[in-house]
């Protein structure tokens, strides 16, 4: 079972990505967070923490109360214990900056929210697919 955290702050998009990821297969336990600050206490709680685990997988929104998602991925990205877990950037930004920045980023992608149910149900194949390439040959 995948242990997923999603940094989401729309109840909305939590709801559709819960069912996306159902309709996709995949076995998961998922912890919600609202914030880019209760992320941070979360991540620094699991870093080196003897029987706390790591989440396998991150979905994390760019746009968040308090500390946003770039906060968050910097948390992750300069962890030892969490430099490797695979974060899915799920925006509704177009933004260049944004895309340039998730980039350069490793074991990241870069998915802009969808507009439509069919397309935002179809994330969790991609999400899935995603995850398979970051685990260890």
């Amino acid at each position: 079972m995948m242990n997923i955290l999603i940094v989401e702050d729309n109840e909305g998009d939590v709801l559709l990505l819960k069912e996306a990821l159902r309709e996709s297969g995949i076995a998961f336990h998922l912890k919600h967070l609202a914030d880019g600050e209760q992320a941070l206490v979360y991540l620094n709680e699991r870093r080196g923490g003897e029987g706390v685990s790591a989440p396998d997988l991150v979905l994390l929104d760019l746009n968040l109360p308090k500390r946003d998602g770039w906060e968050v991925l910097q948390v992750l990205r300069r962890s030892p214990d969490l430099t490797r877990t695979p974060v899915v950037i799920l925006s509704s930004s177009n933004a260049p900056e944004d895309l340039r920045r998730a980039a350069s980023a490793d074991s990241l992608i870069y998915i802009r929210k969808p507009s439509n149910l069919d397309d935002f149900l179809a994330i969790g194949k991609r999400i899935e697919a995603f995850w398979l390439s970051c685990q260890p040959s």
